[in-house]
């Protein structure tokens, strides 16, 4: 199971442009190096709030949400383009 989802994570870095978009490479290494923390640093929740600790255990969850912050800081939403929303709206009525 975790080699498929291994397998699969690395499925979707191979298709990130990274060349062009140097945010990509900081939001990837930065999610990496959280998912880290609960492995090389055990005792990194002692100094938190007792109420978080079940969020912060999972390196995973750090990973998650660190990316997801970190993308949309950096990438943001893609601008909208007016003609694709007017086609959306004509489409919508029908």
């Amino acid at each position: 199971m975790f080699g498929m989802v291994a397998a699969t994570g690395i499925r979707i870095l191979s298709r990130v442009d990274f060349t062009a978009n140097r945010h990509n490479l900081f939001v990837v290494a930065i999610s990496i190096g959280m998912a880290m923390i609960p492995l090389v640093a055990p005792n990194f929740k002692q100094w938190l709030p007792h109420a978080i600790h079940p969020l912060i255990h999972s390196g995973i969850l750090l990973a998650a949400v660190s990316a997801v912050a970190l993308n949309w800081f950096y990438n943001g939403a893609a601008p909208a383009d007016e003609a694709e929303l007017a086609e959306a709206g004509r489409l919508a009525d029908h």
